[in-house]
């Protein structure tokens, strides 16, 4: 197998790597929140003003559940409020994302920060859903260029996946900027800094299995861009020795010979002067000399 062909063949492994890991990761477990709703219904046993202000909260509000948090999707793994509307999904009790639709009275509150967040939830979902686009058309650009061995389709790919790369980092910055107002700079609700003490102290946060994979995922689109390049180029290089092999043999050498235009000294041949050069009717009327067969046509200026 020729050195193009592995090339190609590793790019199109790490390409089909990737695509799994691309399924995987829609299944929306970027961030945990784990509450500990034991000790928060233990403390409103304890503290009548806590439980006069919480009962409703525990009971409808999502903040005080366990869920995990994905682009468009809330899933609760465990308790599920009440009268949420949730859907099945694998298993899992889910709603939609209400923050990308707010109601009009809603968004004309919006301070600067909170649009700021707004628009960097729907570029982060925009930005991901754009990459995993490019990247499904890479594969099939991958595919073709893998079979006809076209280093235009392996080149165009190649810079497909790089801009797939680049979707889908973006789309990745802008949901860590989301999350980081989120947590540490606006405070208001529904948000970390406008939460009760008690449930500041019992939610866990951890980065879910799907935001490990979203980024294994881009490195392995960055890899298989790689190696595709350099697919193309050994490619090329294929070509171009091909292409000399075969215009090779039709090709005859033939080099100057430069002896046949010198003429020896004092030789009487052609460009010589002397009776061996002329018959006697060219130059018996002048004076013959032995010594001038030196000066031949061809030598005089020596």
């Amino acid at each position: 197998m020729d050195a193009g062909r592995k090339f190609v063949c590793f790019q199109c492994w790490f390409c089909n790597l990737q695509y799994d890991m691309a399924e995987f990761a829609v299944f929306e477990v970027f961030i945990l929140m784990m509450v500990n709703r034991r000790e928060i219904i233990n403390a409103m046993n304890r503290q009548t003003e806590l439980n006069v202000r919480l009962k409703d909260n525990v009971v409808h509000n999502p903040l005080y559940f366990s869920r995990s948090y994905g682009l468009f999707l809330v899933c609760f793994p465990d308790a599920v409020p009440s009268d949420i509307g949730s859907f099945s999904k694998f298993g899992s009790p889910c709603i939609w994302n209400g923050d990308y639709h707010p109601s009009d009275i809603a968004y004309e509150k919006y301070s600067n920060l909170q649009l700021y967040r707004y628009y960097a939830m729907w570029g982060a979902a925009l930005l991901y859903l754009l990459g995993l686009a490019v990247f499904a058309v890479c594969s099939i650009m991958g595919m073709i260029g893998c079979w006809r061995r076209s280093t235009k389709f392996v080149l165009a790919t190649a810079l497909f996946m790089l801009f797939s790369v680049m979707f889908l980092a973006g789309s990745m910055a802008c949901w860590h900027l989301v999350n980081y107002l989120e947590r540490h700079v606006l405070d208001v609700s529904p948000f970390y800094k406008s939460w009760e003490p008690i449930l500041k102290q019992t939610t866990r946060f951890s980065y879910g299995w799907s935001y490990v994979v979203s980024w294994v995922g881009i490195g392995f689109i960055l890899l298989a861009c790689t190696f595709m390049l350099l697919s193309y180029k050994k490619i090329k290089e294929e070509e171009e020795r091909a292409f000399e092999v075969k215009h090779s043999a039709y090709m005859m050498p033939n080099p100057y010979d430069k002896s046949s235009a010198i003429m020896p000294y004092a030789y009487g041949t052609y460009g010589g002067y002397g009776p061996a050069s002329y018959p006697a009717a060219y130059y018996g009327q002048y004076p013959s000399s032995g010594s001038a067969a030196y000066y031949g046509y061809m030598t005089y200026a020596h």
